[in-house]
């Protein structure tokens, strides 16, 4: 017999993809939220938190569902974060160096982030919030395993962020930070390497993937997003590659 808090949570698997611009040219491909809201900072309990997640769209407007649905005032995010080093690859792109006080002002003070109008997307391959991705606790009532959970729900978000990909013709690049999720789109579309290149021994490719028929992407893999992978730097020379080869 399905629980109330199985049916809560199937509402929450296929209706959300992200936050941001779903046509905007540059998608960073993560794959999974944190769950701060329930975890760290503690302002919604997991029924609070899902409930108000089976009403999202696919895209939704990253300050509005933290400051207004989650009740978490973007500012008072501390420490080092996947957002920092999006915005540094974003404002590497436009020629503004990507310096801790530029960085701090686009995410946490003009809050440019997953805006619905902006230039890029946050898609998150996974769809619920979860304190550890080798963990399935939160959920053990309805997945026995991680491995479980991710076999049954892959096929479809794949399918889902195909569908998308392909409708959005203004999408050029997508940015994997995160080796599983990159392993996962190279098994999953037919792709070429472009070029390759290492920074401070970290790898970075460009690859150029056929999502479909008649559409093609290019998809730039970093080391992860954090946990002392990554620089700035290294994300403003990835920058200057793809626009080098004028991708976008």
């Amino acid at each position: 017999m399905t629980t109330s808090f199985e049916n809560l949570v199937n509402d929450c698997l296929y209706n959300w993809l992200g936050y941001g611009n779903l046509n905007g040219p540059i998608w960073f491909m993560g794959m999974e939220e944190g769950g701060a809201e329930i975890w760290r900072q503690r302002t919604k309990t997991m029924t609070e938190s899902l409930s108000i997640r089976r009403s999202f769209s696919l895209s939704m407007d990253f300050q509005h569902v933290w400051e207004n649905l989650y009740n978490i005032p973007l500012e008072t995010f501390k420490g080092p974060n996947v957002w920092r080093y999006m915005a540094a690859f974003l404002l590497s792109l436009e020629d503004i160096e990507p310096s801790s006080e530029n960085i701090r002002e686009f995410v946490f003070e003009k809050k440019k982030l997953g805006k619905l109008n902006g230039n890029h997307f946050l898609c998150e391959f996974l769809p619920l919030p979860r304190q550890s991705n080798n963990s399935i606790d939160e959920y053990k009532e309805i997945w026995n395993t991680n491995s479980e959970y991710i076999n049954e729900l892959a096929p479809k978000r794949f399918e889902l962020i195909e569908n998308v990909l392909t409708k959005c013709n203004n999408v050029k690049l997508l940015v994997s930070y995160d080796k599983k999720f990159t392993d996962r789109i190279i098994n999953n579309f037919d792709s070429n390497i472009e070029c390759s290149w290492r920074n401070h021994s970290k790898p970075y490719k460009l690859i150029k993937l056929n999502i479909s028929d008649n559409r093609i992407l290019y998809l730039l893999t970093t080391p992860f997003f954090g946990q002392g992978q990554i620089s700035y730097e290294g994300l403003k020379y990835a920058a200057q590659t793809i626009k080098d080869n004028k991708i976008i």
